[in-house]
């Protein structure tokens, strides 16, 4: 039986569809990363011949199925890229964090830093010392807290008047002087108490009897039937009520000044006066004795000056309660004088201030001219006499002084830290540097942290 036209036999279709296999592998082979090219097996030849009948085309597309027209680059790409390639990537990612974090970190603690300046308070503080004088003839009591020079007493004597302070009111008065002015032809005369009467109805009277001459004037004083505040008016025009109605404006008075009210008062001496006027005259005798006898101690620069008041004899030409104006007092005494080295009383007084300023800070102002100086124990006998120094000074933190803890103060912030370095009463004021500048917060090491006095 003839063969069919167009058909194939099997073994020809086996050769030509490996054929087409081998070129398809061998192109690919040329390009292997090719992505989305599309690689037909074997079997896709025969559904594309016309030689293939019907009943082969079917069979070999229920082979094919749907994965056997998957790309071929896509499973190039799964052979070319395996699972250990995103495990590298992980890695290398976590490397890079943590070194970015190791060098903020390094960069924190090499660079950040805090530095504080301090501008120390000045702080007043006072001492007193005990200072024995002695006569060059003497020993001294005290080692160390002796001085030779010289104690001596000199009599003295003053005496002054004085003003009672003592008042007692017995009445008021308003005086002041006016001008009789004679505009008449006649000399007019007019006797004490002659009336004289303001704009403002009150009145006056003259003190004095007078006679005006014609065509003249004289001034007089007057004195107020009344007296009060009221009554002491300013300059006016007085008319005379006691003339002929005629005459009165011929012959008249003016006022040039206000009139002065008063207070009629008795005075008699007080107690308190005669205590004012003993203080008043030891002064004197003090400034008696600098004067008269301070030549004598030139060769030392302090001299004290002291009124004996065991020696004290007051005379009054007075008493308390007596009626006076003024009265007379006289005192006699003996001065103590104490004299010495004000320079070595400087030193012995700046030393014992020294003892007092605590370590951490040291004196900074002392001035031996403003030691106040006053007598406390007097043997004249011995030539011995013990004073008194009264001083103060200035002090302040030493430059090197360390006191803020730097472990107290780690991790605060600016906020915070203000108010730490406020609550010292040793400083006056502070600067706060932080560094770099955006940095607000103290660094946690005290190491980083830099603190300086500076005045």
């Amino acid at each position: 039986m003839p063969k069919a036209k167009g058909k194939i036999g099997k073994s020809s279709l086996s050769k030509r569809i490996g054929k087409e296999a081998a070129a398809l592998i061998k192109e690919e082979a040329k390009f292997p990363l090719k992505i989305g090219r599309v690689f037909p097996p074997p079997s896709f030849a025969a559904e594309s011949s016309p030689a293939l009948g019907p009943k082969m085309q079917n069979k070999n597309s229920n082979k094919l199925g749907s994965n056997s027209l998957r790309p071929a680059g896509e499973e190039v790409r799964k052979n070319m890229n395996p699972p250990k390639i995103n495990l590298y990537r992980k890695i290398a990612v976590s490397f890079i964090v943590l070194t970015v974090i190791l060098l903020g970190v390094i960069f924190y603690f090499s660079f950040v830093k805090l530095d504080i300046v301090l501008i120390p308070a000045q702080e007043r503080l006072s001492d007193s010392l005990a200072i024995d004088i002695y006569g060059s003839g003497s020993e001294p009591a005290v080692p160390g807290k002796s001085l030779v020079g010289i104690v001596e007493q000199t009599s003295l004597e003053e005496k002054n008047t004085y003003s009672a302070s003592g008042s007692e009111k017995i009445g008021e008065e308003v005086t002041g002087k006016v001008t009789i002015i004679n505009n008449y032809n006649k000399n007019q005369p007019l006797v004490a108490t002659t009336r004289l009467l303001s704009p403002d109805n009150k009145l006056f009277r003259i003190k004095s009897t007078i006679n005006v001459p014609a065509g003249g004037s004289q001034e007089v004083e007057i004195y107020a039937d009344e007296p009060s505040a009221e009554i002491a008016i300013g300059p006016t025009k007085f008319t005379i009520p006691g003339l002929w109605a005629g005459l009165q404006d011929k012959i008249y008075a003016e006022s040039k000044e206000k009139f002065v009210y008063g207070e009629q008062a008795k005075k008699y001496i007080q107690q308190s006066d005669l205590d004012e006027a003993a203080k008043d005259l030891k002064r004197s005798l003090l400034e008696k004795a600098k004067k008269e006898i301070g030549e004598n101690y030139k060769g030392y620069n302090e001299v004290i000056y002291s009124v004996d008041e065991n020696t004290m004899s007051t005379e009054v030409n007075g008493k308390v309660g007596e009626e006076k104006d003024k009265f007379d007092v006289s005192l006699k005494a003996m001065v103590t004088i104490v004299a010495f080295s004000g320079g070595e009383a400087g030193k012995m007084a700046q030393g014992k201030l020294g003892e007092v300023v605590p370590d951490n800070k040291e004196l900074i102002e002392f001035k031996p001219e403003e030691i106040s100086y006053e007598l406390k124990n007097l043997d004249i006998s011995q030539s011995r006499a013990t004073i008194n120094a009264t001083f103060e000074g200035k002090m302040s933190l030493k430059s090197e002084a360390d006191i803020i803890d730097r472990q107290k103060i780690v991790n605060l912030t600016r906020e915070q830290l203000e108010d730490y370095l406020s609550g010292f009463k040793e400083i006056a004021g502070y600067e706060i540097n932080f560094f770099p500048s955006f940095v607000d917060k103290v660094p946690n090491l005290a190491d980083r942290i830099k603190i300086e006095v500076r005045r």
